[in-house]
This record gives structure tokens, C-alpha cells and sequence, in this order.
């Protein structure tokens, strides 16, 4: 199954990862948690989100939305 992955990075490590049926909620989500401020004990931090085509996964093992 192709999926898209949704790859949000947190000071340039990844920091979590979704897999979607469909590049449009890919996005959607992508645009809704980029840039967004997590603060950290002494300072602000923002997520980096984007898509990301994944040739196959299985849907077994990886769960996809």
C-alpha cells in the first residue's frame, strides 16, 4: 500500500510520524502543526511538519489513517 507520512520534526530530530491513505489529510494536518510553539524549560521550540510518499507499507504492521 502507498501511503503518505506525516513527519514532524522538533529541533531538527524527528519527533513523530503518521501514515495516510490520502495526501489531503496529510496536508491538512501538516499545515495545522507546522510552526506551531512547544516550550521547553528555558525555551520555545517549533515543529517543522511535511508529507513525505511512501512507496509501500504494510498496513499489518503500520497502522494508516
Amino acid at each position: 500500500m502507498t501511503t503518505f507520512m506525516l513527519m514532524c520534526y522538533l529541533n531538527n530530530a524527528l519527533n513523530s510520524s503518521v501514515h495516510f491513505k490520502n495526501i489531503n489529510d496529510c496536508i491538512f494536518y501538516a499545515e495545522k502543526l507546522n510552526k506551531q510553539n512547544v516550550r521547553i524549560p528555558e525555551k520555545v521550540e517549533s515543529y517543522e511538519c511535511m508529507c513525505k510518499l511512501v512507496p509501500y507499507v504494510d498496513p499489518k504492521v503500520t497502522k494508516v489513517y
